[in-house]
């Protein structure tokens, strides 16, 4: 009987995933605040920020600038000056690199910015194309253009809508000029180039760029390249004649204060910005478990189970896990539970399965995040045997720069393995289980992970028989071990040369043997598995010394290894390269009898929660803001395709149980 129920939800299961593509298919309606409600609410957003509900603080919010835009495109039919703005927002999202930063830019001018072309049979006034929001994370940027003291007159003087001849926008004057005659430079700049080799010699003679560290920090940095389709690059630097993510924020900025004096008003009485803040008090108030509905077992951590969960207003899959207080409170784990909440909320990387939602009830707590529903790459290492070429490096590149994000923001991972790397449905992959993440301090030691993964740091200690310190270099170590693993099939140190190595030095036990042969051997790499680059590689990541350790100095080195020379480090970072291996739309993951439920023993009955026990957990509550924004967009567009209220069926229950 058993198995049958297993059976179900694994069909429900695999039924759920299939039918995302289809659009949200929520099963609880958004709920609505009282006017008592929304008024308390809007108190303390004004005790916040005194900026807000204002023109600024609403379009620097997602679904607020979705929802103005639709308002005027919908209800005034007048696009061409939002279009504008959402287009500079691109512009600054996406970057201004290589010839494609050109190329939007000069598409920007040519539809907004130049006079308007008449048709030729009507002679009438072309206006630039319609278009609609389709992003979830389009904003307007923090103190983006003009500042407020300096708008009005600058508006008087350069703002002209709708009469202004010469754009679609009504700019005028010298902000106008100054825009297009920057793009015209350096369009003609590329035009003129006689050939590639001066221009790159004239670039590189400014500021050569070149390795893969800047590539890595081409978003943070002041001096960037202008890459072209033929290798040409234009060098540009924040002084230079050059394109910055700034190029169009004055003009945005007067366009904005337009539709601002045009419609603002309006749109505070309209339904869509009272829709506005319904969503914005919803994302505000706690989440509860009953928001969630459970569905398949996926997994089984120290605490307690992993399981597919749909969210009842979106109808969005997750991933919840959920641990018990008990089992933490047994285990001595609170700051453990802590660490790996805040490590979750700190790290926002598309190489780590983000956090959602993070909140607890009496007897437990939730982590909501990212659902993978490829299995994870010990699932599939263990079907293949070992990875192509191609897997391996798409895999490795992702890993680094996972691993690099956490470094970032000075933690480290120590646990990375192939079971804590998981495939999304299509094929992309993220490392997941931050629970041993933890903050690099200077007295940061001990043995933390998967015994086979750990750095020989991590088992060392000094004269006086102490564990001695370490820092991000053991999630290299373990980064060698993976990608030894993924090549050959095979962990060096978890395996049968690796044991046997440490029990003829006389170890007793084989966890003792495993741990000596991480301390002392150097494992072998056999050709016939192993290319001299690829071997090469893992012998620099597996060095005994830390310091003489590839990645010691971050991981630019290990991406400029010539392991990588094929590997297009800018279609990597921007998660644009294709995954060379998408997971077959099925359970990738252990039966759920072999996953199993926890056994409510005797010392788990005997240990009682007290108040100074909750004291842990007061913190622990968050909404990841971004991810509500993609919920919410995604319904939102979902509505104004079909053009009907998306509603939950009014008597049909979820396939799931209610927690």
């Amino acid at each position: 009987m058993e198995e049958l129920q297993d059976a179900i939800e694994d069909a429900q299961y695999v039924n759920e995933i299939a039918q995302q593509d289809d659009g949200p298919r929520p099963v609880l309606p958004w709920k609505k605040p009282t006017e008592e409600e929304l008024e308390i609410w809007k108190q303390l957003k004004k005790k916040e920020s005194k900026d807000a509900f204002t023109t600024e603080w609403t379009m620097q919010e997602e679904i607020g600038l979705f929802l103005f835009s639709s308002y005027l495109k919908e209800t005034h039919d007048d696009y061409a000056r939002i279009n504008f703005c959402e287009e500079v927002y691109r512009f600054r999202k996406y970057g201004v690199q290589g010839r494609s930063g050109l190329k939007r830019a000069k598409s920007i001018i040519k539809q907004f910015l130049v006079a308007l072309e008449r048709d030729p049979v009507t002679d009438e006034v072309v206006m630039p194309r319609r278009s609609l929001v389709f992003e979830h994370d389009l904003k307007r940027p923090t103190s983006i253009g003009i500042p407020e003291d300096q708008r009005q007159k600058l508006y008087a003087e350069n703002m002209d809508f709708p009469a202004c001849s010469e754009c679609a926008v009504g700019l005028k004057g010298v902000i106008r000029r100054e825009i297009v005659e920057k793009v015209q430079n350096i369009e003609d700049l590329y035009r003129s180039s006689k050939n590639k080799s001066s221009l790159q010699e004239s670039a590189t003679a400014i500021s050569p760029i070149h390795d893969s560290k800047k590539l890595l920090n081409a978003n943070i940095t002041s001096t960037r390249n202008i890459g072209f389709d033929d290798g040409t690059d234009i060098t540009e630097t924040s002084t230079g004649n050059g394109l910055h993510r700034d190029l169009f924020d004055n003009g945005e900025s007067l366009v904005m204060e337009s539709l601002k004096c045009d419609y603002w008003r309006s749109f505070l009485e309209s339904p869509k910005y009272k829709r506005l803040l319904g969503f914005l008090w919803f994302r505000d108030r706690p989440v509860e478990p009953d928001d969630f509905f459970e569905m398949r077992r996926l997994g089984r951590g120290g605490f307690g189970l992993v399981t597919a969960c749909k969210k009842g207003t979106s109808g969005k899959l997750y991933a919840m896990k959920v641990m018990n207080k008990r089992r933490i409170k047994m285990k001595k784990s609170e700051q453990l539970a802590i660490n790996e909440r805040h490590a979750l909320a700190s790290v926002e990387s598309k190489f780590v399965v983000n956090l959602k939602y993070s909140f607890h009830s009496k007897d437990d707590v939730f982590l909501i995040l990212d659902l993978m529903t490829g299995g994870d790459l010990g699932f599939h290492l263990h079907q293949k045997g070992r990875f192509p070429k191609r897997e391996v490096l798409y895999y490795s590149a992702r890993i680094m720069l996972a691993l690099q994000a956490l470094h970032d923001k000075q933690y480290v991972y120590r646990d990375l393995k192939p079971e804590n790397c998981l495939l999304a449905e299509d094929g992309r992959v993220k490392i997941t289980d931050l629970g041993l993440a933890t903050k690099i301090t200077p007295k940061l030691h001990g043995a933390a992970g998967t015994r086979g993964y750990w750095a020989p740091e991590m088992l060392r200690r000094d004269s006086r028989g102490k564990r001695m310190n370490y820092t991000h270099t053991v999630d290299w170590f373990s980064f060698g071990c993976c990608l030894a693993e993924f090549i050959s099939g095979s962990n060096p140190f978890r395996s049968e040369v690796a044991l046997n190595y440490g029990l003829e030095k006389g170890q007793q036990t084989k966890e003792k043997a495993i741990d000596f042969a991480i301390m002392e051997m150097d494992p072998e790499f056999p050709p016939e598995k192993f290319e001299p680059d690829a071997a090469d590689l893992c012998q620099q990541l597996l060095r005994k010394d830390e310091k003489k350790r590839l990645g010691y100095n971050g991981c630019s080195e290990i991406m400029s290894h010539p392991y990588f020379k094929n590997i297009n480090w800018e279609a990597i970072i921007s998660d644009k390269e294709i995954p060379p291996f998408i997971p077959a739309k099925d359970v990738n993951a252990a039966t759920q009898s072999e996953i199993g439920n926890f056994v409510e023993d005797k010392k788990y009955q005997e240990t009682i929660l007290t108040e100074e026990d909750e004291e842990h957990y007061k913190d622990w509550d968050w909404t990841n803001p971004r991810a509500f924004a993609a919920e919410v967009i995604e319904f939102l567009i979902y509505e104004r395709t079909t053009g009907e209220p998306l509603l939950p069926p009014k008597h049909e229950a979820c396939c799931c149980g209610i927690m």
